[in-house]
């Protein structure tokens, strides 16, 4: 078993005469005429507009060498403006772009609407796969940070879906020999039907011979007077079956944010979807108006760490398109030895120290720092710059406003005939064709509440995370969360709330203007219930207090399985994820209860 590792090194550039230079290989990434190549060697060759118009909904095209994006970029912009159907672009780089850099790519090209998206959200610089949505959805990239023979390996176990064209893009073969072996070539053949297209940029005689022995008839285009020829082949083998076709319609039991986010993606992927909560939109723990987005890292390495991790930017991509959103940034505080030695295990994860203070995602800050910017006496803290605060109802309800979306306020029962998706927190339980889950209802109260002094920390404007969280909002304070493994008195829980926070907001008496109480679903392992029950059946709860970053995640493994893509996250995610796995614990040591009994 390979070894597993969170961050993965960016591509050293350089940029020369406008161009990015690749400092590992000395080669440019694309030539000033960048746009206008991909179209000659790539598009117009495989004929990306034609066969994306008469497929029935959407087409994959899978590339070798991201780099830059460039060819993503150019074929997206492309089929944004002559086509109607959905893009799935899957991509591989063992050396991605530092954020910086991306903003770079970007400002070359202003009036791409694709260039400018991707530079908004870039993938994190995590190993593994990224999934980002563009375009209300058009367009869909899968962007798999690493070695190329995991990615396809990968693939031909998870995407079941074939590939429609590919594009290998990579460094010439001379200086990137791993990507041009012959095993890649015939990986990618094993990802193919018959019709698939493959184009290069190279002509070289060996790349061309083994393209032609994997099952791909090859011809030479003429590039004159560019240069004097590329590579165009045309799968005639026998490979993976042909595309299977999503279901038309899916129901979703639960109108709270896992619900919600799920129903989205699968309307935008032209899928019409019937929503139903007898309870209304924006119930249960999704009532609050006030939510921090933040990443609660582990640290750890586990498959747990490895999601929180992926959810965070992932949610942080999705967010940023709703007015729900406001970004803020947020500070988790070290205020004991414990504390400390996590934040310092977190840093060693995922702070490189590799990258400019500008593509960094979390700072380390000492206590000197801290004392000196918010005035707060700490071991240490971690910065988390792509940080926020989420109106959880007004998301819901944005988010279900969509015109393959009905919304029922009415409960419904499961048609185990037709496709479903149970999202409705710890009620989720009585839908699981008898797959017993462990989960339950921990209650939970917010505060909003007024200092009666002028403490110089009420002046402070960052959210303060970690075992709860402070809120500055407005002349008040959001403080809580609190955790009731069994529900307390209300006046209990501000007590609480109020205490847990004294640090950050001051000694003084405080004026109580609300509060607001509700259950929020989790596991006996802390982590979200995701995935298939059945042959038409998938789950997606117990987000607990991660539902912000938890779920919109949850939604797009949802919707890959539905689709027939390969998840944005690994197979040891997806089982840590999966309902299934309380099942083995239960032989040893029986069922674990959470929460409250049932009455």
């Amino acid at each position: 078993m390979r070894e597993y590792k969170e961050s993965i090194a960016p591509a050293q550039l350089h940029w020369q005469d406008g161009q990015p230079v690749s400092a590992a290989f000395d080669d440019i990434y694309f030539s000033a005429d960048g746009a206008e190549e991909v179209q000659r060697v790539f598009l117009q060759p495989s004929k990306i507009v034609a066969r994306a118009n008469a497929a029935s909904a959407y087409l994959t095209v899978a590339e070798l060498g991201f780099g830059t994006g460039l060819n993503f970029i150019v074929c997206a912009d492309e089929l944004l403006r002559a086509s109607s159907r959905i893009l799935h672009f899957i991509s591989v780089e063992a050396h991605p772009l530092a954020p910086s850099d991306w903003q770079k790519v970007a400002s070359l090209q202003p009036h791409s609407p694709t260039a400018q998206a991707l530079a908004a959200a870039p993938p994190p610089l995590l190993s593994g796969w990224h999934r980002r949505s563009f375009h209300d959805g058009r367009v869909q990239l899968s962007v798999f940070h690493g070695d190329v023979t995991h990615a396809l390996d990968d693939l031909h176990a998870r995407q079941r879906q074939p590939i429609d064209a590919w594009f290998l893009d990579g460094f010439t073969p001379a200086k990137t020999p791993a990507m041009w072996q012959a095993s890649v070539i015939h990986r990618i053949a094993s990802l193919s039907t018959r019709g698939t297209t493959v184009a290069t940029f190279t002509s070289a005689g060996q790349v061309r011979r083994d393209l032609d022995a994997a099952g791909f008839a090859m011809t030479k285009i003429d590039q004159r007077p560019f240069k004097r020829t590329s590579l165009l082949g045309n799968f005639v083998a026998n490979g993976k079956p042909q595309a299977e076709q999503p279901p038309r319609r899916v129901s979703v039991l639960g109108a709270g944010i896992a619900g919600a986010t799920v129903a989205r993606q699968l309307a935008q992927l032209g899928i019409c979807v019937s929503v139903f909560d007898p309870n209304g939109m924006a119930s249960g723990g999704s009532q609050m108006p006030v939510s921090a987005l933040h990443a609660r890292l582990l640290g750890d390495q586990t498959a747990a760490a490895e999601f929180r991790a992926r959810a965070f930017h992932h949610a942080r991509a999705m967010h940023q398109d709703y007015p729900s959103f406001r970004p803020t940034g947020a500070l988790q505080l070290a205020l004991n030895e414990r504390e400390l030695t996590k934040l310092k295990r977190i840093q060693a994860v995922y702070g490189t120290g590799r990258l400019a203070a500008e593509d960094d995602w979390l700072h380390y800050q000492t206590p000197e720092e801290l004392l000196a910017s918010v005035r707060t006496q700490a071991l240490g803290g971690l910065y988390f710059d792509g940080a926020g605060l989420v109106d959880l109802p007004l998301l819901c309800k944005t988010l279900l406003d969509h015109s393959n979306i009905e919304f029922s306020e009415m409960a419904a029962e499961p048609d185990e005939s037709q496709p479903w998706v149970i999202a409705c927190g710890t009620a989720s339980r009585n839908h699981t064709l008898g797959i017993p889950l462990e989960v339950g209802s921990v209650w939970g109260q917010l505060d909003w509440i007024q200092p009666f002094s002028a403490h110089p920390n009420n002046t402070r404007t960052r959210p303060i995370v970690g075992n709860g969280y402070a809120i500055p909002n407005g002349q008040a304070w959001v403080v809580g969360s609190s955790y009731e493994y069994r529900p307390w008195e209300p006046a209990q829980a501000t007590a609480s709330n109020i205490e847990s926070n004294r640090r950050f907001i001051g000694p003084d008496d405080m004026q109580t203007l609300s509060y607001k109480r509700a259950p929020r679903c989790v596991s006996s392992d802390r982590n979200p219930v995701i995935g298939r029950l059945a042959q038409h059946r998938w789950i997606s709860t117990a987000h607990g207090s991660l539902g912000t970053s938890s779920a919109p995640l949850a939604a797009s493994i949802i919707a890959s399985d539905i689709m027939g893509w390969v998840p944005p996250v690994s197979a040891r995610v997806l089982a840590a994820l999966a309902p299934m796995r309380f099942i083995a614990r239960q032989a040893r040591r029986g069922v674990k209860v959470v929460g409250p009994a049932e009455p």
